[in-house]
């Protein structure tokens, strides 16, 4: 057997120094990783550390999962891609198992985040043709994606320094305020998008009765409510959407079902796959010729995806991720007002806590050295994304070199 060349720490950087495009800021001595197992990763240099980054919110069942590189073997070997002007039986069998878990309606698939939000609004615009209504509501401090659409519906002005002119048709207005909404509808408005919770905005739920009363907002206007679940959805707050736990922690028992929501990350664990669930109001909009992709749902994609849905389910991992979540909210809460850390918020595997009297990149960097990875979000935040097969022992030790920096 061949032996694989090794390649030093040094001549990575370089690599990418040379030849990589430098659209990411990578702090100049971040780990070059090479290889994971569950919640760990090693570097070049043979250094061990505790991923509660999970590739930003993605790999939700940690590194090298067995049970998918089998089906990504298996799959690979009968079947990869074909057009999608043709079935196949897994696209329509994950189709099926996400609706049974959100509600009646539709879903059209994709490859990213950034894609299902640009979906999710060419759905909303398309059925608000020849009635004049376009616009979409967003939040400010929102993040929909990178895209020339999603940097204009994102609500962080950072987003689309440069890139001017920008995409008309938004709309901004802060976060969890629904009197700001009800002023900004108007007669172009087609509907309202939310994220359940603000994920690169520094992991800010939205309030229960934001939520409730939104809802009922929207449907008396007669405009579409949508959500971008891309980062907190498929069950990374321990519920399959994070609005079910937002409801949930508050008791409430109001029915709330949204008209859209967007996926991707945690639903393929890795593997590049998006999807927007379109409810019955918006399920036929998208007619033939109106909207396409060339990868979306291919056969590899839809058959990691309903392997991670089998596993969550199987292993009891959204119970898991929600009371581990809880671990290690409780004890980050009890380091508060010592050294950096500030406020404790978030639900499950989306953890935050805010960062006092420093960059919260030079934080992330010196958790980082001390063997846990973790990510900056917002302006002062560190985002806590650990995978829903996490344990109680995981817990602890990332709780250790926390306070080992304090």
């Amino acid at each position: 057997m061949k032996k694989e060349k090794t390649i030093s720490s040094k001549e990575v950087r370089a690599e990418y120094a040379r030849h990589v495009v430098a659209s990411y800021k990578r702090p100049e001595h971040a780990p070059v990783l090479v290889r994971g197992k569950g919640t760990r990763v090693w570097d070049a240099d043979g250094k061990e550390y505790l991923d509660f980054g999970s590739g930003i919110a993605v790999n939700c069942l940690g590194h090298a999962h067995p049970r998918l590189a089998e089906v990504m073997k298996s799959q690979a070997e009968e079947l990869v891609h074909v057009s999608n002007l043709f079935f196949h039986p897994k696209q329509a069998e994950l189709a099926t198992a996400l609706v049974q878990r959100i509600g009646p309606g539709k879903v059209f698939f994709c490859n990213s985040g950034a894609e299902a939000n640009e979906a999710m609004v060419k759905a909303v615009r398309k059925a608000g043709s020849g009635t004049g209504r376009f616009e979409v509501i967003t939040t400010i401090n929102s993040f929909h994606g990178r895209t020339m659409g999603m940097i204009a519906a994102s609500g962080q002005e950072r987003l689309r320094e440069g890139f001017g002119p920008v995409m008309p048709g938004f709309v901004h207005v802060p976060f969890n305020d629904l009197a700001a909404v009800e002023k900004a509808i108007g007669p172009k408005t087609v509907a309202v998008m939310i994220e359940g919770i603000q994920g690169e905005g520094g992991i800010l739920p939205a309030q229960a009765e934001y939520l409730t009363k939104l809802r009922k907002l929207t449907r008396d206007r007669g405009i579409n409510l949508v959500m971008d679940a891309v980062q907190c959805g498929h069950y990374r707050t321990g519920r399959f959407q994070s609005y079910e736990r937002i409801l949930d922690e508050a008791k409430s028992k109001e029915c709330f079902l949204p008209d859209a929501i967007s996926m991707a990350k945690s639903l393929g664990g890795g593997f590049p796959i998006g999807a927007v669930w379109l409810g019955e109001r918006l399920a036929d909009v998208l007619t033939p010729g109106t909207h396409a992709t060339t990868y979306g749902g291919t056969a590899l994609a839809c058959a990691v995806a309903l392997e991670i849905l089998r596993i969550i389910e199987e292993e009891k991992l959204a119970q898991n991720i929600e009371v581990m979540g809880e671990e290690l909210k409780a004890g980050l809460s009890k380091f508060c007002g010592r050294g950096w850390l500030g406020e404790v918020r978030g639900f499950g595997g989306m953890v935050g806590v805010t960062v006092k009297g420093k960059s919260h990149a030079e934080i992330a960097e010196k958790l980082a050295q001390a063997g846990l990875l973790v990510v900056p979000a917002g302006s002062d935040v560190l985002r806590f994304l650990a995978p829903y097969n996490v344990n109680r022992q995981e817990i602890a030790e990332a709780l250790q070199k926390v306070e080992s920096t304090l």
